[in-house]
């Protein structure tokens, strides 16, 4: 790539011109350059676009909050949590279907809790989405700020506006998840270290600025204990090895920092155990299931996470979450590499060390992998994209007509073709009630969204062919926010439905309402369905006590144990003359079901007459929930619907004989 050649004839050629000498970055130990005039201006011409950044990010953030997907399992971890706390009155104890869960950090419940609080309502999908869109506008400034720091104002207009309109941001700036928080956090953290040690004059700014990155990882750790350790700690080791930024840790100001960030987290962690039921031993098995299983791969759910395809897992993500601008990924990388007298060296190094050290962390280090966990790695990379997309859009960069034509009768061409073909698709495989949704209400949003996007990149693309590249690059932001504006209010809720645990979630609304006694007699086989217990508020207790089960195997995890305990206690509950009302996925009814007797029999038992209440009436068998009894219900006795295939009973014949629970349908046996 040709390097960035600035313009005085454009309409912002004030945002790219590159820095004179004396403007640009003094090494840790010099003192930084006073102000000048130029210096001065350039930085009035930032924050009118950071105000605009800010002011249209507040906009898309707190779109329809009331609407758009119905919330996932995900989400309702954090949403039933902290209306159960809410209700208790409890800040300390966090609870989840009436039973303790002590293995997260509070953060997440009290910000819900809060915004509750401040609306004066009980916690819904709104609150729970607020944390995250004030989140995600705080995440778009901290690139902004950070990208303006180390390659100018209008860098840091493209990293800023491109992460705004960004596949990731969108995606999970609508949900109840903690994880857009946890992201936030990190960014300020790691930029407010690097500007305060590598960017900063020594003196009182330097400090402030040391000091806000160490109490933001402590509200990280808030948030999402241990995760900063990770997501912070390894980047600032890194730096400080590579970087040798030793020097660095002579100042005091580190210990009062180590205060800081204790104080949001650690008082938290003391009274948890002394307001918890069990044991401080019993507290340090959970936490040590939840962070160091998952992360050396002994927790049973992400055992499959072992398979070979899970290494390329995070560098198909990092394509995903730049869409639209994907494309650039590989330029804005090796712009970390690349002399550039615009961009100061030692914050393109530190970016690189930001998401080299957690890119392998997370793909090499960890086994357990999630979307949601790579989120604090991408803000270097908007960083380093702002500085690509700054010269990929530079008025002044000679670009052949021939290449851009080529593009955008290629888009004009393609784009619908594309169109159809996905239409097609869609309308082939999702056509009925077994289906995760139906074309049929689907088929208009995605025609209008089709077509917005067809629209909306031919003329950016025809912007960029006759040279208005700044404008060609607003037109691709306003396309994808429109486009999400409509997506989100219109497609949304129908792809992100939840048929499946909608349909048993009304039904199981209406049993207890009906007979609320019901509720008593209730428990849950294997792992909740949060998104049940979320939309139905119905609560009811896992068949198997998880923290007796743990402190027995002292803090170690057997899946097969605990598959078999499971089954002991169902078959022992369903026995009784008292009614015993087991909710459980689908598979787990049919593996019960087939292979129930045989170890009824290896326990001297019977094996004990079942009856089916309630099922979702929706979605695919996948997704499906059963309720069932040891006693007839007192309405007629559903039949199962769809039949099990004979495929779908071997499967379950055989999944308690795999110790894999990856490959177990409906979760593991303990969270």
């Amino acid at each position: 790539m040709n390097e960035p050649q600035p313009s005085a004839d454009s309409a912002d050629a004030g945002l790219r011109q590159p820095l004179p000498a004396d403007q640009r970055q003094a090494p840790p130990h010099e003192s930084a350059p006073a102000p000048v005039p130029d210096q001065r201006r350039r930085e009035m011409q930032a924050a009118p676009w950071l105000l605009a950044l800010v002011g249209l990010t507040l906009v898309v953030a707190f779109h329809d909050l009331s609407g758009g997907a119905v919330f996932d399992g995900t989400d309702c971890w954090v949403a039933q949590t902290a209306r159960e706390m809410q209700e208790r009155g409890d800040w300390i104890l966090p609870y989840f279907s009436g039973e303790e869960r002590l293995q997260k950090s509070p953060g997440p419940y009290w910000a819900v809790m809060a915004v509750s609080l401040l609306r004066g309502v009980p916690v819904d999908e709104v609150g729970a989405r607020i944390p995250n869109s004030l989140a995600a506008v705080g995440l778009v400034a901290v690139v902004f700020w950070l990208t303006r720091r180390i390659a100018g104002a209008r860098a840091a207009v493209f990293a800023g506006f491109a992460a705004a309109s960004s596949g990731m941001l969108l995606y999970w700036m609508g949900r109840g998840a903690a994880d857009l928080d946890v992201a936030f956090f990190t960014s300020l953290a790691l930029a407010a270290l690097w500007v305060g040690i590598a960017d900063e004059s020594p003196g009182r700014r330097r400090n402030l600025f040391i000091l806000l990155a160490y109490f933001s990882a402590g509200l990280c750790m808030l948030y999402k204990m241990p995760m900063p350790l990770v997501t912070v700690g390894i980047p600032a080791i890194c730096s400080l090895v590579v970087q040798n930024r030793w020097r660095a840790l002579k100042n005091p100001i580190h210990l009062v920092g180590l205060v800081l960030f204790l104080l949001p987290w650690l008082p938290w962690a003391f009274a948890l155990v002394s307001a918890s039921e069990e044991s401080w031993k019993t507290v340090l098995y959970k936490w040590k299931v939840e962070y160091v299983d998952r992360m050396t791969g002994e927790l049973p759910n992400v055992e499959a996470n072992k398979q070979w395809f899970f290494y390329l897992f995070y560098v198909g993500l990092a394509f995903v979450y730049l869409l639209p601008y994907s494309a650039s990924l590989p330029g804005a990388v090796s712009r970390a590499f690349r002399r550039d007298p615009n961009v100061k060296r030692d914050g393109r190094i530190f970016m690189a060390i930001w998401f080299v050290s957690l890119f392998l962390f997370f793909t090499f280090g960890s086994t357990g992998k999630e979307a949601r966990y790579f989120l604090p790695a991408m803000p270097p990379l908007f960083v380093l994209l702002g500085i690509e997309l700054s010269w990929f859009f530079d008025p002044a960069r000679p670009v052949k007509r021939n290449g851009p034509l080529a593009a955008t009768i290629a888009l004009a061409v393609l784009l619908p073709v594309g169109a159809v073909a996905g239409a097609y698709a869609l309308a082939k495989d999702f056509t009925g009630p077994s289906d995760t949704f139906e074309w049929t209400d689907l088929r208009v949003p995605y025609i209008v969204l089709c077509c917005l996007a067809t629209v909306g990149c031919v003329i950016s693309a025809a912007l960029f062919l006759r040279g208005r590249r700044n404008a060609s690059f607003a037109a691709l932001v306003a396309t994808v926010w429109v486009g999400w504006f409509w997506g989100w209010s219109k497609m949304a809720p129908v792809v992100g439905a939840q048929r499946g645990d909608i349909s048993f979630a009304t039904q199981l609304r209406a049993l207890v309402d009906a007979e609320p006694d019901y509720r008593e007699r209730m428990f849950q086989v294997a792992q909740q369905n949060p998104t049940i217990i979320w939309h139905s508020d119905v609560r009811y207790p896992r068949v198997l006590n998880q923290l007796e089960t743990l402190n027995d195997q002292k803090g170690e995890r057997d899946y097969e144990v605990e598959v078999r305990k499971i089954a002991e206690e169902m078959i022992r509950k369903l026995s009784s003359d008292e009614l015993a009302l087991l909710v459980a996925t689908r598979a787990h009814y049919l593996q019960f079901k087939n292979q129930g007797p045989a170890f009824a029999r290896e326990l001297g038992l019977e094996m004990p007459e079942t009856h089916l209440w309630i099922q979702s009436e929706a979605g695919p068998p996948r997704h499906q929930t059963i309720l069932f009894g040891n006693q007839p219900p007192p309405f007629e006795e559903p039949a199962l619907e769809p039949p099990p295939p004979e495929q779908e009973s071997r499967r379950s014949r055989a999944t308690s004989r795999r110790a894999t629970p990856g490959d177990e349908p409906g979760g593991t046996v303990l969270r």
